[in-house]
């Protein structure tokens, strides 16, 4: 241990050092897998308005789009 008045204590006397934070890497969930694009603002304002005009989360908005493409082409939909 330091010197008592030395300027190179170990920790401060009197205060509570605050452990290190750690910052968790988010994992996909599983079987999950991420279906994205990059459109622009007006189609993604457009998006987001509906899904709020209906009361849905966007990616349920998502999965009917999907659901509906897959049956237009003659797909079973499964999403």
């Amino acid at each position: 241990m330091a010197k008592p008045g030395s300027l190179f204590r170990a920790k401060p006397e009197g205060k509570r050092v605050a452990p290190p934070v750690t910052v968790e890497a988010k994992t996909p969930k599983r079987g999950k897998h991420l279906i994205s694009g990059l459109y622009e603002a007006p189609t993604y304002k457009q998006f987001t308005t509906l899904a709020a005009e209906l009361g849905l989360q966007r990616c349920d908005l998502l999965r009917e789009a999907l659901n509906d493409l897959f049956v237009k082409h003659g797909k079973q939909p499964i999403a």
